[in-house]
Order: structure tokens, then sequence, then C-alpha cells
């Protein structure tokens, strides 16, 4: 299945007009063709360019496949600015984890969450999502003709998935989103809720007692605990890294998960193909993870010192962003890169996961969990499309990417 591309010229104006570039993720009809508006932008001004920060400042934005595939691994780059601003308030501890630190720190860290996930294998984790799938298409009362596939399966599902990871009780799944809906609401308006949200949180977790999951392993936030108990991890460390996996792992998964749907259940043939074929199904989500990431530029790296790249200089502190949906559309890399095409070889070579230290660790936990439940949509629903009617939208952000909504039907046409 190929869907066409639309380039996009920023205020019907030549891109080559602006030094700064201004790509404002901020606005929601910018962002449903920012991926093409940063493509297009790399094919005229190159791989390395300067851009506006949507609440002002600016940063460099690396776009080109080979250029990300360095950066992403370069030394010289850190996760902390090395011109921090002694005056400006101290990040919150909840949010001081794996993507805002680097080696040798960095390393020690990943370690014990590697520890603490060691239990959800991808046979559990196939399991866990298979019966929450289950479960979510077998609520009595509902209307299966016809739902909002992000509101009532992929975040209730992605949610339910990183509260068991971690071991938070699912009771509670309302309480986390509404933290997470706060944080991001926060973000689109300017607002700055971070630190009152953190304390919430970090109150929480730390209130949590240990216990076993429902699955009869322990949860990530509990081995985590007997990290630091052991010495080999402080409270706030493991207290930040149990907050990383529910987030990161609940907003990501669930916008993978409705992106999928909206890409493979246009096709008839490619959504039947999905049901029958687990191999075929996993090559299908990294297609969809290529073309469309849930993190469409990473989290900010700052250059250590002066260095030259692409024939540009980067000066001591400046801030970086690679833009990991354009890289992964590069033609260079993926001929007709800029078409969704399923199957598609050499799928490997996407940068959505990252690549290097900073790696995502649940890499493994989205892929797994996100094509057992495309695969049980579409066993259960042979027939599902999305409305014919809806016009997508998708939720304004510098770096995540997701659909604000996907209203499904499952009738036969």
């Amino acid at each position: 299945m190929s869907s066409p591309i639309s380039f996009y010229t920023l205020a019907g104006e030549e891109i080559l007009s602006d030094i700064l570039a201004s790509l404002p993720f901020m606005d929601a009809d910018f962002k449903s063709r920012s991926i093409d508006a940063v493509s297009q932008l790399a094919a005229a001004r190159g791989p390395l360019l300067k851009f506006a920060l949507p609440f002002g400042g600016e940063a460099w934005l690396v776009t080109g496949h080979a250029l990300s595939s360095s950066f992403l691994a370069d030394r010289r780059l850190s996760k902390t600015s090395p011109l921090q601003d002694q005056s400006a308030p101290e990040t919150h501890r909840l949010y001081r984890h794996l993507l805002v630190t680097d080696p040798p720190e960095h390393t020690r860290l990943r370690r014990q969450l590697r520890h603490a996930l060691a239990y959800w294998t991808s046979a559990r984790i196939e399991a866990l999502a298979r019966d929450i799938i289950a479960r979510r298409l077998a609520i009595p009362g509902r209307d299966e003709t016809h739902f909002d596939l992000v509101a009532h399966v992929a975040m209730p599902a992605a949610l339910e998935i990183a509260c068991t990871i971690v071991g938070i009780p699912l009771d509670d799944m309302a309480r986390i989103h509404a933290w997470n809906d706060r944080l991001t609401r926060s973000d689109l308006d300017g607002t700055d809720q971070a630190a009152e949200v953190a304390d919430e949180i970090e109150a929480y977790l730390t209130g949590l007692p240990e216990r076993k999951v429902d699955h009869a392993g322990d949860g990530a936030w509990a081995a985590l605990r007997r990290a630091a108990s052991r010495g080999d991890l402080d409270r706030r460390e493991a207290t930040a890294l149990a907050y990383l996996l529910l987030s990161a792992g609940y907003e990501t998964t669930g916008h993978l998960l409705s992106s999928a749907v909206w890409l493979l259940a246009g096709d008839r043939e490619t959504w039947r193909t999905v049901a029958a074929d687990d191999d075929a199904a996993a090559r299908a989500i990294e297609e969809c993870l290529r073309f469309n990431p849930s993190l469409e530029l990473s989290t900010p790296r700052y250059a250590r010192e002066d260095f030259e790249m692409a024939g540009t200089t980067l000066r001591k502190g400046d801030m970086v962003f690679i833009a990991l949906g354009a890289a992964n559309r590069d033609p260079s890399i993926f001929r007709t890169g800029s078409l969704f095409e399923c199957p598609r070889a050499g799928l490997a070579q996407h940068l959505s996961f990252g690549r290097g230290p900073h790696i995502c660790p649940g890499a493994g936990i989205a892929r797994v969990a996100s094509r057992t439940i495309v695969q049980g949509l579409a066993r259960r629903f042979p027939d599902l499309r999305v409305s014919a009617d809806h016009r997508l939208e998708w939720i304004p952000g510098l770096v995540m990417r997701g659909l604000r909504s996907l209203p499904v039907r499952t009738d036969s046409e």
C-alpha cells in the first residue's frame, strides 16, 4: 500500500528565503505536514540547519539519515548543556533520568533499568498485550460498529501495559492519565506545571507498597526499589526511572498503535495479511515506525565544545535536535521514502528508536505489544477502516507525534 505525500511550503514562500527556518510544530495545521516540511527543507538547505524554537531561542536540526545516525552516537554531544544558567531553576529530580544523563552515569542507570525489566520477555509481553486487547474489545454495552480508536483502544491499552510492567495498580490508571494530560496541556498552552505534577507523581510512587503484579512477576518499580536498597541506585534515581518507564512507554506506544491502524487498515489486503501472519505483522509495524515515528524529533542534545560537522561549525552549548521522521524518509536510504509501502525492505535502518548509547530501552516491548494489539484488532475486525469523513488531526508538539483521535468503523461497507 502506498500513500502519496505532498510537500509543504512555509507561508507560501520560498523556504530558502529565511536564514532561520520557521517550523511551527505547535501549530496543528503545520503538524499535519511537518515531516514533509522538514524533508523539503533538508532537500533545499542540506542536512544541518537552524530553526526557531516554539517558545523562543533557536536550535540546530539534523535531517539526513547519515548525519542523524552519526549525531545520535556522537560523544561531542551531551544530554545536558555545558552552559547551564546557574540562576535558572534546577530540573526536578523526577525528570533526572536516562534522557538527561550521559555515560558513565547513563550506562549505570541503564543497566539497572535492564535488570528491572528482565522478567518481561517477549513471550510475557505478547501474553499481556493479547489479554488486554481481548478485554478491551469485550466491554459490555459498547457499540463495536464505530468508535474512537485512540480514546477507546490505543491509549488505554498502552497505559495498562505500562502500568502492569511498572507495577502500578490498575485502579490508578486514571490518575496516571490525568497527570500525563496535565503535562501535555502545559506544553501546549505555555504554562509550567511540570514541577507541580512531578511532586504529585513522586509522592504517589514513593507511597506505593512493593507488590507482585498480576502476571506473577515483580513490577519494575519493586525491582528498582530493591536496587536502591542494595545501593546500586539511590532512591531518587529509582523513582525517576520508574516514572520514565511509565510516561515514555505509555504515550509513545499509544501513538504507535493509533498510527499503525491508520496506516494499515486503509488497504484490505495488508490488513488481512497482518491478521494472518505474525512475521508480516512485525514487518508492517516496522514500516509504521519508519514512516510515522512517535518521536518526530529526538529529545535535545548540546554541543560539549566547538566542532565542525557537514561544513558547519557548532558552538559549545548549541542545542541540537535530530529529525527522526525526516531521516526515516531520506531517499538515499529508503527509495520512495516519502511513501508508506508495506512490505518494504531495509527497515532495520530506521531511526525511530534512536541509535547509540541512548537507543530506546523499551523498543522490544513497544514492538511486541504493538504487533500483538494490532493483530488482535485485525482478527476481530477484518473490515475495520477509518471513518470516511474524518480529517486527521495531529497533536501539536515539538518532539512527540500522535493522532488526537481516530474514528473507525467495523461494519461491512
